[in-house]
């Protein structure tokens, strides 16, 4: 330890022995008299301690620390070490062992971790289990480069450089303040595998449009042979067959299906590779995947009671979409045009009334109550309900109770205008229309008039839109569904009125998305959501990489960059992925490791104004085979760069010993200064008060208090 002062502190000292000598020089004559003695050399001292304190000199103190730095151990225990036939796995443990005593024989001090999905502290090699279902080599370099980079000699791994989790080896190469010395473990020759590496379909597509379905075939090893790759749908029926040449060495071969899906709903498929004769794991060789398919028509009807200035929106809206296919049926001159008898025969997913009934054909609409109650349940149709300024209250009554919907009438002379917006509930399940904005900011929508008053009780867990008036609840929005029967209510006489006020605005899209998700949801297109998400394929061994996709089923929804995919097992949360988005494709993406062996059930969620939503749902399964098993060979190459950029070595398991002469304890010798303020140090301080006590007890005691 070495203690300087500031040149500035030669005046402090200087002005100290002055002080001392005057005061001594004052003090003189008292100097033997009993008790003044020990009186002036306290009186001295206090004076020092004083002017130290007025002269606020600040102590600097250098001191050395001398530190023995460590080496780390960083073992392999991944599944694949198990399957060479040197070392085995008793010999590696064996091995590891002499190494670590000889560590020891040198003093060499040392710390062992293992490594394959985690990083863990070894405590006794006999005890390290080598059956890792994955292994993360980024886990060693985090821990070097990161964590201990400046407290650590260098490290040692030992591994046969097969990753399958996390960054490539290709990315470690910037290590150059520590040596890394690497051990490679296993045969340089790979042991033969074809797999499955992936399948690339559009999550969702179109019933009759071709279909294009890319599976990925990776194959390993020194081969050079002919497999055959087959495509199958849910029924096990054969819907594809193609033969590829595959030559290994990590080759890649991309083969293409083209489909065209005449099933609606989730398509199931199943393609398979055929399995090498000298290949150790063939679970690989086979895996499942689901496809959404949507009808390629959708047939509505438009039934408009007396035209008004919703018709026009409603019909080019509705035929804006080219699958939509509209029969239109307006009451004309005591008549249907073109007759009701086409809407009858016809099989519809939505019918819409559009200001229907009215007083001219309520006594029709009466007498049809029961047989369109018939139709709408027997072809499982969707109904919309649209009022208009001269709907008959008392028809639609009727057609209300369908739905168990009860409303009372509202009067012209009692209508007013009323402002109005979406809730939580219109949030929660259609959270990617910019209704949002409007809510949060407190933007007022283009006020409507009430058609009816609904009754609350019969509303409240479908209400999606809600006035404002100060008088009474009201709902503009009711979506429901009773038993397989979706419906829902637009409670204004107005709707037009939003889409003119808005037109010159840049919300002016604002009532064409909203109808889209209405619409939508009506027509079924993604059964209960409006995303549609899926894994590329249905099954993952432990450790691969999953890939889930998905995108709105309104291909004109406005686009979110940013969500969230939730992990779940046994309802447990396990962890949180990012989702992105692929602007090429349109598709929302995430990528993750496929984690414990069971079923995970995924939830995701769209992050928008802060706030997260739920948007799809979905499960898949992870089997006990392990991707482990799929890469079995000492990758070399690449440890050799990775070392040798460390300004280490890398040397075959059985020339290990080699690394002994290398390996030596470095010792860290590492300079701080303190400084140290004497005005307010505790010792300083306590030592002037205790002075300052003596002085004034040895003042009393000889009279002079």
């Amino acid at each position: 330890m070495n203690i300087t002062f500031d040149p500035s502190y030669y005046l402090i000292f200087g002005t100290l022995f002055l002080s001392i000598s005057v005061l001594l020089f004052s003090y003189k004559s008292f100097f033997y008299k009993p008790g003044f003695k020990y009186l002036i050399i306290l009186r001295v001292v206090l004076i020092s301690l004083i002017i130290i304190l007025f002269l606020d000199p600040t102590l600097i103190i250098n001191k050395n620390k001398n530190e023995e730095l460590l080496w780390h151990l960083y073992i392999d225990k991944s599944l694949s070490l198990n399957y060479y036939k040197q070392p085995s796995n008793s010999s590696l443990k064996k091995g590891l062992s002499n190494f670590i005593d000889e560590l020891k024989n040198k003093n060499i001090k040392f710390k062992i971790f293992s490594f394959g999905s985690s990083l863990d502290s070894v405590i006794d090699i006999n005890d390290l289990k080598i059956n890792a279902n994955s292994t993360n080599i980024g886990l060693v370099f985090d821990n070097l480069n990161y964590r201990h980079q400046d407290k650590i000699s260098g490290g040692i791994i030992f591994t046969d450089g097969q990753i399958n989790q996390g960054p490539l080896l290709s990315s470690f190469n910037d290590f150059n303040k520590i040596p890394i010395h690497i051990v490679g473990i296993g045969d340089t020759i790979p042991m033969l595998d074809v797999s499955i590496q992936s399948v690339d379909i559009p999550p969702i597509s179109v019933k009759g449009e071709e279909v294009n379905i890319d599976v990925k075939i990776s194959s390993v090893g020194n081969l050079e042979e002919r497999v055959n790759v087959t495509l199958f749908n849910g029924e096990n029926k054969l819907i594809g067959s193609k033969i590829i040449k595959v030559i290994g060495q990590e080759s890649e071969e991309i083969v293409r299906f083209q489909i065209k899906p005449d099933q609606i709903g989730k398509n199931l498929f199943l393609v398979k590779c055929s399995a090498l004769s000298d290949e150790i794991n063939i679970d690989n060789n086979r895996q499942s995947f689901m496809m959404h398919v949507m009808k390629d028509e959708y047939n509505l009807a438009l039934i408009t009671g007396a035209p008004n200035y919703n018709t026009r929106l409603i019909k080019d809206h509705l035929s804006s979409a080219k699958n939509n296919n509209i029969d239109h049926y307006t009451y004309v001159n005591n008549k249907f045009v073109p007759p009701l008898k086409e809407f009858w025969k016809n099989k519809y997913e939505v019918i819409v009334f559009d200001n229907n009934p009215v007083s001219l054909n309520k006594d029709k609409w009466i007498s049809f109550l029961r047989i369109f109650t018939k139709k709408l349940i027997s072809h499982n149709s969707s109904f919309f309900i649209l009022p208009g300024p001269e709907i008959d209250f008392n028809s639609i009554n009727n057609y209300l109770d369908i739905v168990d919907l009860k409303v009372t009438e509202i009067t012209k002379n009692d209508r007013s205008k009323q402002k109005w917006n979406f809730n939580e509930l219109w949030l929660n399940n259609f959270s990617f229309n910019n209704s949002k904005e409007f809510i949060d900011r407190n933007i007022t929508l283009p006020p409507q008039y009430p058609a009816f008053q609904l009754d609350k009780s019969y509303f409240n867990d479908n209400n999606y839109a809600d006035y404002n008036s100060d008088e009474k609840d009201n709902s503009l929005l009711i979506m429901g569904e009773k038993k397989s029967l979706r419906y829902a209510l637009w409670n204004s006489i107005d709707m037009a009125s939003i889409k003119f006020n808005l037109s010159y605005t840049k919300n002016s899209s604002f009532l064409d998305n909203s109808l889209n998700k209405i619409f939508n949801w009506l027509m079924r297109k993604g059964g209960n959501q409006e995303f549609v998400f899926r894994t590329d394929k249905n099954s993952y061994q432990q450790g691969e990489e999953v890939l889930l996709s998905g995108r709105s089923l309104d291909f004109n929804d406005e686009i979110v960059h940013e969500g969230t995919v939730e992990l779940y097992y046994n309802d447990e949360f396990i962890g949180s992925k990012p989702l992105y988005l692929d602007l090429n494709k349109n598709e929302y993406k995430s990528r993750f490791w496929a984690p414990k062996p069971g079923e995970i059930k995924y939830l995701v969620k769209i992050n928008r104004a802060l706030e997260s939503y739920q948007v799809s749902s979905g499960t898949f399964e992870v089997q006990e085979s392990h991707v482990e098993l799929n890469k079995i060979y000492l990758n070399k190459e690449k440890l050799i760069n990775i070392a040798t950029s460390s300004r280490g070595i890398f040397k075959f398991w059985e020339n290990r010993e080699v690394l002994l002469d290398k390996i030596s304890n470095i010792n860290k010798v590492e300079s701080y200064t303190s400084k140290i303020k004497i005005r307010y140090n505790y010792f300083f301080l306590s030592f002037f008060f205790l002075i300052l006590f003596i002085e004034w007890f040895i003042r009393r005691k000889i009279g002079l208090i």
